[in-house]
């Protein structure tokens, strides 16, 4: 499940040193080249949509070897494409298959564990999930060294076939109840969940607080290489580290969780200490002390809370909908996404009055932002004993 999970991120990094060499392989433009990832990630967004509601009325098991025929397929397309647009449609295709194995697998959890387990099995697929960052895009730079841009994508259609047949042998059917099969699998799963209004909130405070990610991950290499001076190695070593914070607070969040401490227990303290850090280092990014022994600690402890913060709400909102546990994870999948595009928006927007601080400004506004969604979440809540 982990890697399943991992797959749309592990697509994204590993293929990022390949950007800068498209227009010249393909004879394309660099706006073309970044559209192969404007599309993946529209097909992502698509794919957890169709996916998640799809295999609540159909089975996990069908959609999930379809998803990944269509992951392993795109691939091959894109690592044979002679074109800028093929390689662009074939991305797109390559997303909606992630995007589709992607919320399967948090479903699937959801299907299998309940209560406290499914929160720890949770939290140790968002730790694999965190893991990928660390070792993609470095894996990325040597295949391009040794085998040109193309074998990039031929690894990503090899781990696709991989993992299909792994599932085609190991995976059985984890929905075993099919509620509503001759319904509408796009529109009356999300007006239910649109219509309790705690799931909508608790998905509002883990998409804010994932904006806050998105944030440091939008305005990361302004900030360590133009403003701290520091090399491209030095912040593969930064982004690293704070990757691996974030997976080790996922880690912890499942220990803690099998020693029975609630959603709440872990995700109030963490919020409050993930505002509070983003606000320090906004006050300490204006003040125009960007020194890397002050930045670099305060973003560990801002990843590290993600880890525990993100499989506890996720956790809350669908196990509200048991039922429907592809369309709950397909809707917290494309609200987090969503304030991604947000959180780079938000600092696209303030770069040019604050600069590089803009980064830690945005940081600050959806960390405070996510804990007032929390609490929102809370108030006047009879069962709060019970999250």
């Amino acid at each position: 499940m982990g890697l399943l999970a991992a797959l749309p991120a592990l697509s994204i990094d590993i293929s990022a040193p390949t950007l800068p060499l498209l227009p010249l392989a393909l004879n394309t433009s660099q706006t073309a080249a970044g559209l192969t990832l404007s599309l993946f990630m529209a097909g992502f967004a698509l794919g957890q949509l169709g996916g998640g509601g799809l295999s609540d009325g159909r089975g996990r098991r069908p959609v999930l070897l379809g998803g990944l025929a269509c992951f392993t397929l795109a691939g091959l397309a894109c690592a044979v494409s002679l074109s800028g647009e093929v390689l662009a449609l074939s991305r797109l295709i390559q997303g909606f298959g992630a995007g589709t194995c992607a919320v399967i697998s948090f479903a699937m959890v959801q299907d299998l564990f309940e209560g406290d387990a499914a929160r720890a099995k949770r939290s140790y697929v968002t730790a694999i999930f965190g893991a990928v960052p660390v070792l993609a895009p470095a894996l990325g730079t040597i295949l391009i060294d040794v085998a040109g841009w193309r074998s990039v994508h031929a690894v990503l259609a090899i781990a696709g076939a991989a993992l299909l047949a792994v599932a085609w042998a190991g995976v059985g059917e984890s929905r075993l109840t099919r509620p509503d099969s001759g319904r509408s699998l796009l529109s009356s799963p999300t007006l239910l969940l649109w219509d309790d209004s705690r799931f909508v909130r608790f998905a509002l405070a883990n998409a804010l607080s994932y904006g806050v990610i998105f944030a440091y991950i939008a305005g990361s290499p302004v900030v360590i290489m133009r403003e701290l001076g520091l090399s491209s190695s030095v912040f593969a070593g930064v982004f690293a580290c704070t990757a691996a914070a974030l997976a080790f607070g996922a880690w912890s969040s499942g220990r803690l969780g099998r020693a029975g401490a609630s959603a709440t227990a872990l995700v109030t303290p963490s919020l409050i200490v993930s505002a509070a850090s983003t606000l320090v280092l906004a006050c300490v990014s204006l003040a125009g002390l960007t020194a890397g022994l002050i930045l670099v600690p305060l973003l560990l402890v801002v990843l590290f809370t993600r880890g525990i913060i993100a499989p506890n709400l996720q956790h809350l909102a669908i196990e509200r909908h048991p039922e429907r546990a592809g369309a709950a994870s397909a809707f917290v999948g494309v609200s987090q996404l969503t304030a991604g595009v947000l959180a780079s928006a938000v600092v696209a927007f303030l770069m040019p009055i604050w600069g590089a601080n803009a980064v830690a400004v945005a940081m600050a506004l959806m960390a405070v932002a996510a804990l007032a969604a929390w609490r929102w979440s809370l108030a006047g809540s009879p069962d709060q004993t019970n999250i």
